[in-house]
């Protein structure tokens, strides 16, 4: 929670807003109670009247205050006194009842009158005299233009035309809030998610190569799922959560408070309801939370596994494995759906157990309430208010508690995404880097060993410098640790032990993003992205002009081609440049390190055979790249390997011997055996 409140906390104001509105809003929607309970009594009270409780003594009872005498006692005279008060201050009177604890004097006694109590009173005060009285009378307003307005709400027949006309505003105004809240909630979600995705990726970038070969390509897919699918579902906390979260809770907080108001013991049934409700959905939600994080693995999982598959369809056809990926892909989904099906149990139990529960309280929020309207303790509309005001609060009470069906799987979504957010990267920065900006080329390894795991050492006390503008062709078998010198001297991976040193610094103190803008890589398997030829070529120089890019093309031999094909170097080249040849992307390649004029020069060259004329324009293309560049390659091929200055033979991560061409074939050792069985067919066979 701690770090989605981060992402919060700059909206604050616009929150802060939202909470204003969801005020309004709350009021606006309970004063629907009050506007339908008070056209419910003006309705009733037209015909029957209004009660209305009198305590004489200049008592004040529903805003009707009367002075009657201290000493007047019930009978024919307070009962034509009363009359006329009401009847001056705009009522009509339609009946008076007596309750049964009226103060009379002797010779009025009504049924039910307490012969105790008036003994008592005259003990206290040696005569009666009547100290307390009640009376309920039944009134409504005459229809006369002089009536107060406030009485026409309580039994005007205006207030049937006042109050459907006020309902209608009501209703518009919530509707024009409603909208606003909706809009300003929706689109700080999206700024949110869209910053929160920024960061995700921008924090993928920065780690480190062994991140993602940990990461194989169906994790790759699990890690896209939740850039995008799990961060779909955080949007929940953003918008309709936080507008459940605020909006609700006021509207619960004010509806009790007018209940209690109105009728506390009707009010304290809620509380007693509750409880009940509340240790269920706690229990549930926890489970909730750790179910949907194994949906969203599973899902996740499939996203692996179909992306794996779509992006090596072209071996799974030329083995005849479709049969075998389609039913791994249905053993994936067979899983998924399992564990979303007990999912979609737990989620149902929430809304029926909310709406159960809720039930209850009504039944017995109407019961109870039913009953005081009958012994007179509620006025019908104050009963139609209450009614209102329970419906209006069971929605809100349902959707917090939807609340906590909804957060566990967006929480268990943060997880996931938060997670990628708190990787860092095994080859970090200094914390004061050396910002070298005009690299001459040497290079030094000194007493470096590597492993990619603890358990085994790659590279075992490796040693080895080289000078500005020297050209180093790694060769040995596979495994002996060739690739690796060149990730280390990329710095995608740091020593275990040792060091490598750039102009006689340590790479570690190194600016790595200076560093790397000085260095230049063709990797053996040529990556082009979705774009065009020009933007491809200029992939690590952006800024390039159209001329520079030309140039380029021009020295890797690409420009010949690149201008048969249909928009020349505005071709889009597909998606892994699907749409040209094997040497054309390779010569692409070369192109952009051309233009990119590195210092170092990193180039695994390509196994896969390619036809004579662009094996030659490859191999001027490389002989123009590698120029006055200090340049290390994984050699496969044999001219490459005789332009070298030196030829590094690497075996079981040592470097076991060193020398050119001819020094190394006089020495009969392990690079001469790898030229008889590797390279010399291609000096037979050029």
């Amino acid at each position: 929670m701690k770090r989605i409140f981060e992402y919060v906390y700059p909206y604050k104001n616009r929150f802060l807003v939202v909470f204003l509105v969801s005020l309004l809003l709350a009021v606006l929607n309970l004063s629907n109670a009050w506007l339908m309970g008070r056209l419910t009594d003006a309705i009733f009270y037209r015909t029957k009247g209004l009660p209305i409780s009198i305590t004489w003594d200049g008592q004040t009872a529903k805003g009707v205050t009367l002075n009657l005498t201290n000493e007047k006692a019930w009978g024919p005279s307070a009962e034509s006194e009363i009359n006329a008060e009401l009847e001056r201050m705009g009522f009509k009177v339609k009946e008076i009842r007596i309750k049964q604890n009226v103060a009379i004097v002797e010779g009025n006694t009504p049924q039910g009158f307490n012969r105790d109590l008036l003994e008592f009173a005259s003990v206290l005060q040696g005569k009666l005299r009547p100290q307390f009285g009640e009376l309920e009378v039944f009134v409504s307003a005459p229809e006369e233009k002089e009536t107060p307005y406030q009485l026409l709400l309580f039994t005007g027949t205006y207030t049937v035309y006042i109050i459907p006309l006020v309902l209608i505003v009501v209703f518009f105004l919530t509707g024009i809030f409603r909208f606003g809240q909706n809009f300003l909630l929706g689109s700080t979600g999206q700024k949110i998610i869209m910053r929160l995705r920024n960061d995700i990726y921008q924090n993928l970038q920065s780690l480190s190569l062994s991140y993602f070969e940990k990461n194989t390509t169906g994790q790759t897919g699990q890690l896209i799922s939740r850039i995008l699918s799990d961060i779909d579902s955080i949007n929940y906390l953003f918008t309709s959560g936080i507008q459940d979260i605020m909006l609700e809770p006021i509207i619960i907080i004010i509806g009790l408070t007018w209940g209690i108001i109105l009728n506390w013991q009707l009010t304290l049934l809620f509380f007693l309801v509750f409880p009940l409700m509340a240790w269920p959905i706690s229990y549930l939600s926890k489970r909730l939370r750790l179910v949907n994080k194994e949906i969203m693995n599973s899902t996740a999982s499939i996203t692996g596994v179909l992306e794996e598959t779509l992006s090596g369809i072209k071996v799974v056809k030329a083995f005849g494995m479709e049969e075998h990926e389609i039913k791994r892909f249905q053993r994936e989904t067979r899983q998924n759906y399992s564990k979303a099906l007990r999912g979609l149990r737990m989620g149902q139990v929430f809304h029926p157990l909310i709406n159960f529960t809720a039930s209850i309280a009504i039944a017995i929020f109407v019961a109870y309430g039913g009953y005081l309207v009958l012994n007179q303790n509620l006025s019908p509309g104050e009963f139609f208010t209450f009614s209102f005001l329970m419906s209006s609060i069971a929605d809100p009470v349902r959707k917090v508690g939807s609340i906590f069906g909804h957060v566990p799987k967006a929480l268990a979504a943060a997880d996931r995404v938060f997670e990628l957010l708190e990787e860092r990267s095994e080859v970090p920065e200094a914390e004061n880097p050396l910002e070298l900006t005009d690299i001459q080329g040497k290079v030094e390894f000194e007493q470096v060993s590597f492993g990619y795991n603890s358990n085994e050492l790659v590279l075992k006390d490796v040693n080895l410098k080289v000078d500005p503008g020297e050209l180093v062709a790694f060769v040995g078998p596979s495994g002996a640790g060739k690739t690796t010198m060149i990730n280390l001297i990329a710095r995608f991976y740091d020593p275990i032990s040792g060091s490598i040193k750039i102009d006689d610094h340590n790479l570690r103190s190194l600016k790595l993003s200076l560093f790397r803008k000085q260095m230049g890589i063709v990797p053996q398997e040529t990556i082009l992205f979705r774009g065009t030829i020009a933007e491809n070529i200029a992939y690590g120089k952006i800024d390039a002009s159209m001329e520079e890019i030309v140039a380029a093309a021009k020295a890797a031999n690409a420009d010949s081609f690149i201008m048969k094909t249909p928009e020349g170097y505005q071709t889009r080249v597909g998606s892994r440049g699907a749409t040209l040849s094997g040497g054309q992307r390779q010569r692409i390649a070369i192109a952009r390190a051309i233009l990119r004029d590195p210092r170092i020069l990193i180039l695994d060259e390509a196994t896969s055979a390619l036809d004579t004329e662009s094996e030659v324009l490859i191999q001027e293309a490389l002989e123009r790249l590698m120029k006055q560049r200090t340049s290390f390659v994984i050699a496969h091929r044999l001219s490459t390997i005789l332009r070298a200055d030196r030829i590094v033979v690497m075996n079981q991560g040592r470097i076991v011997e060193i020398g050119n061409h001819q020094e190394l074939l006089a020495k009969n050792g392990l690079y001469a055996k790898l030229y008889q069985t590797q390279f010399r067919n291609q000096e037979e066979h050029p």
